[in-house]
């Protein structure tokens, strides 16, 4: 479910526990910032707050801080980061963590002590122990896919900071070529807003002129040339982007997902699907929704069902050795836009 800005509200009396998670890692620290800066003021965070890599220090240790009475303050914050111990990968770690002790620690928590656990993590291993501790005894936040509205007023907000006016039009032309992704999104905003100040406002022709493309971006403009019959433009984009050392391969699978999205979009239209439903089913914006939805247009549904097979044929040839990686891409931008 997208996120709202309710979803966003730090409620009071502060809970002491927090686990936040997500792949909006920007939502992640803002979401720190704002439960730091409830419960500590300026003074006390330069004796109240500590901060431990699970990749470096054990879990006890942060446990034990947390344990300590606060100084010169009524609350001690203390926040791990790197809980990998909390996702289903694999990983090497130099560090062993008695996981027992945080634990004990999450069913008793210190009344005096804020313990925040951020976990940069699509998803968290639900059969863990721990991790179904901590949701239960902690306040939890998934911090991944937002609404239209909630991601405008925060880039909105970006923007006000250098006192610029972010526009719609130029949200959606934001959206269009950098694609979901907060930080990057913030980053392109406050280098627009720091351009414009209040003497232009960040509309669609200041993004155009001063934005940064995504690959994805690059993507969806190269299918969007060979389905509209546009070959010789969509030849010129792919050698822009082997010129950038980009990997055809992986360009490969970039082509085929957005074939993908725009195929799923139409069988979804057909089924009588909202652009909103379709985002929540398929886990995609719902801006990248609209832009298939213009896409289904262009091809049949049968066409695109072809174009499908003709990027796994592609992709065959290219892992095999059967074409080299540059004239298979070449070729596929020939038979898709015949």
């Amino acid at each position: 479910m997208a996120l709202t800005q309710k979803d966003l509200t730090v409620k009071k009396p502060l809970a002491p526990v927090y686990l936040l998670f997500g792949k909006q890692s920007y939502l992640i620290q803002f979401m720190k910032e704002s439960i730091v800066n409830e419960a500590l003021n300026k003074d006390e965070k330069d004796f109240n707050l500590s901060v431990y890599d699970m990749t470096e220090s054990p879990v006890e240790a942060a446990v034990e801080d947390a344990e300590t009475l606060p100084f010169i303050g009524e609350k001690r914050v203390v926040i791990i980061e790197n809980p990998h111990f909390l996702s289903a990968s694999k990983v090497k770690s130099k560090v062993d963590h008695d996981l027992k002790r945080l634990e004990q620690y999450i069913n008793e928590p210190s009344p005096d002590s804020i313990f925040i656990i951020l976990a940069m993590y699509d998803k968290l291993d639900q059969r863990k122990k721990i991790v179904k501790l901590a949701r239960k005894q902690g306040i939890t936040f998934e911090l991944s896919q937002l609404t239209n509205d909630l991601l405008f007023n925060i880039l909105e907000t970006a923007a006000k900071k250098y006192n610029a006016l972010y526009t719609r039009d130029g949200h959606d032309q934001l959206l269009a070529m950098v694609g979901p992704n907060l930080m990057q999104l913030v980053s392109e905003v406050e280098k627009f807003a720091l351009y414009c100040g209040d003497e232009r406002p960040i509309d669609k022709s200041v993004v155009i002129e001063l934005g940064a493309r995504s690959l994805e971006n690059n993507i969806f403009n190269l299918v969007d040339m060979v389905m509209k019959k546009q070959p010789v433009d969509a030849y010129k984009l792919l050698a822009d982007l082997i010129k950038q050392k980009e990997e055809p391969i992986k360009l490969l699978a970039i082509i085929t997902r957005q074939l993908r999205i725009v195929y799923q979009v139409g069988l979804y239209q057909q089924e009588g699907y909202t652009q909103k439903n379709m985002a929540a089913k398929l886990g995609i914006h719902p801006y990248a929704v609209k832009l298939a939805a213009g896409q289904t247009k262009l091809y049949h549904l049968e066409t695109l069902k072809r174009a499908l097979a003709i990027c796994a044929e592609t992709d065959y040839k290219m892992k095999t050795g059967a074409v080299e990686k540059k004239l298979a891409l070449e070729m596929l931008i020939h038979k898709l836009a015949k």
